[in-house]
């Protein structure tokens, strides 16, 4: 029997079914890779996950950065959801903030 080289696990985010690569470590790969929206700007930026907070989403109950944890098949993951998003915004703010004062500080 042969088996292929890469595997694709079924995740659902939102109650909709999506693949996941080999290629994707964390769930913010595979939310971006589907064009889904989540406000990520460290993820774009720096490459530095975890840096910004604000790729929250929903994850059996528990509230988690998509960059922090690998997709697992078989998990429901929320990801539009009003506080959720107002979670988001924050981030967003506090990071720029942030970002604002340190290139302030370093010069750019």
């Amino acid at each position: 029997m042969i088996i292929p080289h890469f595997y694709f696990m079924k995740i659902s985010i939102d109650g909709i079914l999506y693949d996941k690569h080999d290629r994707d470590k964390t769930l913010l790969d595979v939310i971006k890779r589907n064009k889904l929206s989540v406000t990520a700007p460290c993820y774009k930026t720096m490459r530095k996950y975890g840096t910004c907070n604000s790729c929250l989403i929903e994850v059996e109950g528990e509230v988690k950065l998509s960059c922090g944890i690998p997709p697992e098949e078989g998990m429901n993951y929320v990801l539009k959801r009003d506080d959720l998003l107002e979670e988001r915004k924050n981030k967003v703010k506090e990071f720029k903030t942030h970002f604002d004062r340190m290139k302030k500080l370093f010069g750019e």
